[in-house]
């Protein structure tokens, strides 16, 4: 079995113990095949040596802190040979969408969201010495808890339909979508 490692900052886990079979990621873990060895760190000052894990992944996390750039700085000093990131991108659709109340711009623990910039995240990846692999953003809109519409969007015959349309619409206007991925890898030393 291989073995990942994970880190989680998120509150709700804080009271579990560190490698607790239920938190969801080490269920997606074993799931796949990986053991997953979970600790509870500050991202922004990880307890591992520089290159120590082979791939330094964040989905929808570094938005939630203070400074999420020095949280992606200290992924990438710690991946030997790979980042990814898949963050909330600064968009003007968030703005508006900020402005009449549907998108928060304050989460309800009192912090701002931090909603990345799509080319300050393609920089800091280069700079950190990776080939950027995949940079682009899409078009999103979910909430954490599903309402009607998209449980009905979710479920046969209806997913395929939803599905072809979320991808012609990202085709139009996915560029300038409210999330961003930037994958990198380190070529050589």
């Amino acid at each position: 079995m291989r073995r990942l490692f994970g880190v989680s900052r998120l509150g709700r886990y804080l009271d579990a113990a560190p490698d607790d079979a239920h938190l969801p990621c080490a269920q997606t873990a074993h799931r796949h095949g990986f053991a997953l060895l979970s600790i509870v760190a500050d991202v922004e000052r990880l307890p591992l040596r520089d290159r120590s894990v082979e791939l330094a992944y964040v989905h929808d996390g570094l938005h939630h802190i203070e400074r999420p750039y020095a949280g992606l700085a200290e992924m990438m000093r710690v991946a030997a040979a790979a980042v990814s990131v898949t963050e909330p991108a600064r968009a003007a659709v968030t703005r508006a969408a900020a402005a009449v109340g549907i998108a928060k711009q304050v989460e309800e623990a009192g912090n701002v969201v931090e909603r990345l910039s799509f080319d300050a995240v393609v920089g800091a990846v280069r700079a950190a010495g990776f080939e950027v692999t995949l940079a682009e953003r899409y078009a999103m809109f979910y909430r954490h808890e599903p309402g009607t519409a998209m449980r009905t969007l979710s479920k046969r015959p209806f997913f395929p339909l939803a599905r072809a349309a979320i991808g012609i619409g990202n085709l139009a206007f996915g560029g300038r979508g409210n999330k961003l991925t930037v994958q990198g890898v380190r070529r050589g030393p």
